[in-house]
């Protein structure tokens, strides 16, 4: 029997769209009275993006603990390859903008 959401397209979507809605619920908790896309600008022209990027790629963790204890291996190597690019992307914005 096939398993159904083992695909790494999948975990690789769910990765990259995660931090970006744990983004938004740090948005709405911590800094109520700015939009998204305010906060986003401001992140950006503060440099501190990177400081709110980090605690939100975490949260990659919890699907791909979900996608390896159900055995959908291919899915958590999505969760992983996604990671590993907003990895990069914090990296850059740490040393070198």
């Amino acid at each position: 029997m096939k398993k159904s959401y083992n695909h790494r397209l999948i975990g690789l979507g769910l990765s990259l769209i995660m931090p970006i809605i744990v983004l938004f619920g740090i948005n709405q908790f911590k800094f109520a009275e700015l939009g998204f896309g305010e906060f986003m600008s401001n992140s950006w022209a503060f440099e501190t993006l990177s400081t709110w990027l980090k605690p939100a790629v975490l949260f990659n963790l919890l699907p791909f603990l979900l996608f390896i204890n159900t055995n959908r291996l291919k899915s958590a190597q999505g969760i992983v390859f996604g990671t590993i690019i907003y990895g990069l992307f914090i990296v850059y914005l740490m040393f070198f903008y």
